[in-house]
């Protein structure tokens, strides 16, 4: 097959950066992939094979006439058979462009979120909803999120597949990066990864780290990731140093290992992969039941699941894996990690990828 994956942006996003590893994954099999930007990035994804960025223009989203044709010109001289939409602005081009061009290549969407928490006005719904109808395949990133999509757009159940996020084994233990290392100052410190906006909820993360810290004054808090949000938060704390703001990283894997706990009092989900990255390399998980999550944590058996707001609930978990039980503990961090490999491994998940590519084509 000839696939086309676009994405957003060159960013270290889970969005991007799975559909990097799914790529990379399926040009080991045969396949043909091309990987296209909307905008500029900086970021270097994990994929070696061919990669474009047709330069759209933000300020013109609704008739960037130019960056469709641009989609267009690409699609015409690679001739995919499959073309995947991964979040953002991905389907809007797609569809645009499609309709200006006439090109008949398969549209994929890939819904990585609970897609109605984000419908803000009816305009808002019936224009995805019309988007929606251009699409001949979703790829769900939950069986929630699978729900969720087939209620709010009445979508063919055949045309829909839970389709999660793969993540690779770690195959040796890193080395904590230096500058890391120089700010934690050898204290145990709990890690949030992701954006800065008002769905990750680091307010009350913060919240709930504070009350961690009045029974755990040493421990620190991690927190990697950039978004509108973050530079409030950095002048609000500015002066505690039990707070990091570390950015950007492109050495997560060399950093998430080393973590007491991954927090994720997210208010909105899909499924997110840094659930999927921490279980595999033995972090235990506390995250509020949300999206998804909940088809991978199973409460007190390989991690901790946390309903929606309950603080108190939150911060008994985190202490109670602070506290180290080791016998306990051991024993939810196995059960994780061995889920994680039966399931949601690159491999296996890149499988049924490549079955739904082919279950598309087939239909007529």
């Amino acid at each position: 097959m000839k696939i086309l994956q676009l994405i957003q942006k060159p960013q270290l996003r889970g969005a991007e950066v799975f559909a990097a590893q799914l790529s990379d994954q399926l040009i080991q099999r045969g396949h043909e992939l091309m990987l296209v930007s909307l905008f500029d990035g900086t970021a270097t994804l994990p994929f070696a094979g061919k990669q474009f960025c047709i330069a759209a223009n933000s300020a013109k989203r609704f008739w960037d006439f130019t960056a469709w044709k641009k989609l267009a010109t690409l699609i015409e001289e690679f001739q995919p058979d499959i073309i995947q939409a991964n979040a953002g602005d991905t389907l809007k081009y797609a569809v645009s462009s499609k309709l200006a061009f006439g090109w008949k290549a398969k549209l994929v969407f890939r819904n990585a979120n609970l897609i109605s928490a984000f419908h803000k006005s009816i305009f808002q719904k019936r224009y995805n909803r019309f988007l929606m109808r251009q699409v001949d395949g979703v790829a769900s990133v939950s069986e929630l999120c699978k729900a969720d999509f087939l209620i709010t757009f009445d979508f063919p159940k055949t045309k829909i597949a839970t389709l999660p996020i793969g993540v690779n084994s770690p195959e040796v233990k890193p080395t904590l990066p230096e500058d890391i290392a120089q700010v934690l100052e050898g204290s145990l410190f709990l890690i949030h990864i992701g954006s800065f906006v008002p769905e990750k909820n680091h307010e009350g993360l913060i919240r709930i780290f504070k009350h961690i810290q009045l029974v755990y004054p040493d421990v620190k808090l991690l927190l990697v990731g950039e978004g509108k949000l973050k530079k409030q938060l950095e002048e609000v704390h500015s002066t505690d140093p039990s707070i990091v703001f570390a950015g950007i990283r492109t050495d997560v894997p060399a950093i998430l290992p080393f973590a007491k706990a991954l927090l994720l009092p997210s208010l909105i989900e899909g499924l997110p992969g840094v659930i999927l990255e921490a279980m595999i390399n033995g972090v235990p998980v506390v995250a509020y039941d949300v999206g998804g999550i909940s088809e991978v944590i199973i409460s007190g058996e390989t991690g901790y699941l946390i309903s929606v707001k309950k603080e108190e609930m939150f911060i008994r978990a985190v202490e109670e894996i602070l506290e180290g039980k080791t016998l306990e503990l051991n024993g939810m961090i196995d059960s994780a990690k061995k889920q994680i490999l039966e399931t949601y491994s690159l491999p296996t998940i890149t499988s049924k990828f490549e079955a739904f590519y082919q279950q598309l084509l087939e239909l007529k």
